[in-house]
């Protein structure tokens, strides 16, 4: 039967709940457990009643949005995770919830607990969606919050796009016997790094608008030449475009100038092979290195430089979001 209107699925929460909508690598082959590995993987659906409860199969730092509220926490908790320790107002309400452990990855989802007689709607989402690739920076690492205080997923909020972040820290561009299997190999991935055995991601699940990396920070050892850094990276992107034919492709010069130069002429080597959907973004002055913007290692930037980069990227790549549609709420 075709949903109108007038006629809405009502769900349960539990993982047959085509009500809830996933965004990022989630694997479900597995009908006890729905996983991904990647950080900044979330959920989102909508819910009546007072309370909602999240089980989860593995222990890990999940962040829950409820409404329009601050995005709470709940560190090193597994199993049965109480979302609402203060009953809500009777109601419909929205839900969001993400993953982010420095390190670990691994959201392990087996559903929700609902009120007696409380069912789910489908959400509000956008039908534009940016796909991150980085390391650390881009994972949010040593951030409260993880991937959810990173400038990823900051941007893209701020966008009204839907996202995902394929990054992890320490991860190079180029695999080596030092760097270990880096992003050039593990993006085409269905997990981050540190799985077995390493399956392929299937690229047709969901099809990004943008897709933006940043990357060369963990090559700063130059243990490779920038001439082999940049056909890496060409090699990269062009796999990437591959898979994604019609994507805007922005390409972020690292924020400590780290193999900016052959970042840049991957670029232009992909433009003068005819790729006209490829850009390059001079982030030089974003961030003031031995400043606020950064932790104190003066590598990752803090909570702050964070949003500085978020604000400063929407403006790169607003005019791109153009023509949004959003699926209806569908709560009545």
């Amino acid at each position: 039967m075709q949903m109108t209107d007038d006629v809405v699925a009502r769900g349960d929460g539990s993982l047959q709940d085509t009500n809830i909508l996933y965004f990022g690598r989630w694997n479900f082959s597995d009908s006890t457990q729905f996983n991904a590995c990647w950080g900044g993987a979330y959920i989102k659906v909508n819910f009546t009643g007072t309370t909602v409860k999240l089980l989860t199969a593995n222990t890990s730092n999940f962040h829950v949005r409820i409404d329009a509220g601050p995005w709470v926490s709940y560190k090193n908790r597994g199993g049965i995770i109480d979302l609402t320790a203060t009953p809500l107002v009777a109601g419909n309400h929205t839900l969001s919830i993400a993953q982010g452990r420095d390190f670990d990855y691994h959201f392990s989802f087996q559903g929700l607990v609902l009120d007696a007689g409380a069912t789910t709607s489908k959400p509000t989402a956008s039908d534009y969606l940016i796909e991150y690739i980085g390391d650390s920076i881009t994972a949010g690492y040593l951030n409260e919050q993880a991937n959810v205080s990173a400038y990823a997923w900051i941007c893209s909020e701020a966008l009204g796009a839907e996202h995902t972040q394929i990054a992890y820290p320490g991860i190079a561009l180029v695999s080596s016997a030092t760097h270990g299997i880096a992003m050039d190999s593990q993006y085409f991935k269905l997990q981050a790094p540190g799985y077995s055995p390493r399956v392929a991601w299937d690229f047709t699940k969901y099809t990004p608008n943008a897709i933006v990396l940043n990357l060369g920070t963990n090559d700063g050892d130059y243990e490779d030449s920038d001439d082999t850094f940049q056909a890496v990276y060409e090699y990269l992107l062009s796999g990437i475009r591959n898979k994604f034919p019609q994507a805007e492709i922005f390409v972020m010069r690292t924020f400590l100038g780290i193999r900016a130069q052959p970042t840049a002429a991957a670029v232009a080597g992909r433009i003068a092979a005819g790729d006209q959907k490829i850009h390059y973004v001079n982030t030089e002055g974003w961030l003031t290195p031995s400043s606020s913007d950064y932790l104190a290692d003066n590598i990752h930037p803090g909570e702050s430089g964070h949003i500085k980069i978020a604000g400063l990227l929407q403006a790169v790549l607003a005019p791109y979001v153009k023509d949004v549609s959003v699926i209806p709420d569908g709560m009545m």
